[in-house]
C-alpha cells in the first residue's frame, strides 16, 4: 500500500527494487493458439513426438500460419496432458486414438475405456508379481554373492556376473522391451 501512496499505480519489482520490467500490455488477449516449439515445452514433450500424436490420432492435426508453422489451439495443453497419463497407466497410443477419435465423432466410449483400463490393472498386478519374484531372487543371488566373494581374496576374480548366464533364474523373469525406439508404456505388451 505504500507503493500506491507514492503514486505507484501496482506493486512490481521495478516500484520495489529498481528493476525495469519490460511493458506489459493489459489489453493484449492471450494467443489462440501455440507453434509446436512452445506446446512441446509446455507439455514435456518433442516437436516430433507431436508430429507422431498427430499421425496416430491423439493430437488434432493444426491448422498452419502463412509461414507454414503450426498452430495448435489452446485445448491441446490438456489433450497432451490426458494423453501422457493415460500413457503413465499402460494405454497404447492405438488404444487412445481409438477411444478419442470415437469421441470426437459423438460416440461415448466409457465403457470400453473401463474395459481397455480394467486390462491395464490386470497387467500391472501381474508385473508387480513378476517384480516381487525378481526382487526376491535378486535378493538371494545377493547372497549367494557375499558367500562367494567371503571365500576368496580380494583382487581374485569370482565370476559374480557369470551367474546371470548360468541358469541362475533371474535371467528367467520376463522383462518389459523397447520395440523400435518406443518405450514400453507406448506400446501394448505382446503375449
Amino acid at each position: 500500500m505504500a507503493a500506491l501512496s507514492r503514486g505507484f499505480s501496482c506493486l512490481t519489482l521495478e516500484s520495489l527494487l529498481g528493476f525495469r520490467l519490460a511493458d506489459v500490455k493489459r489489453d493484449e488477449a492471450p494467443p489462440a493458439f501455440l507453434h509446436s516449439g512452445k506446446l512441446a515445452r509446455i507439455a514435456g514433450v518433442s516437436p516430433d513426438t507431436l508430429r507422431h500424436y498427430e499421425r496416430v490420432g491423439v493430437l488434432a492435426r493444426p491448422t498452419r500460419a502463412s509461414n507454414g508453422y503450426r498452430r495448435y489451439p489452446l485445448e491441446s495443453i490438456e489433450r497432451l496432458r490426458l494423453v501422457r497419463r493415460a500413457m503413465d497407466v499402460g494405454f497404447t497410443l492405438e488404444e487412445l486414438g481409438r477411444v478419442l477419435r470415437a469421441r470426437e465423432r459423438g460416440v461415448f466410449p466409457c465403457r470400453e475405456v473401463r474395459r481397455l483400463a480394467a486390462l491395464k490393472l490386470e497387467e500391472l498386478t501381474t508385473r508387480l508379481g513378476e517384480l516381487e519374484r525378481l526382487r526376491d531372487e535378486l535378493a538371494r543371488t545377493l547372497s549367494e554373492w557375499d558367500e562367494r566373494l567371503e571365500g576368496i581374496s580380494p583382487g581374485e576374480p569370482a565370476h559374480l556376473l557369470e551367474a546371470f548366464s548360468n541358469g541362475n533364474r533371474i535371467a528367467e523373469i520376463p522383462r518389459r522391451r523397447r520395440v523400435q525406439g518406443v518405450p514400453p508404456r507406448a506400446r501394448k505388451e505382446k503375449k
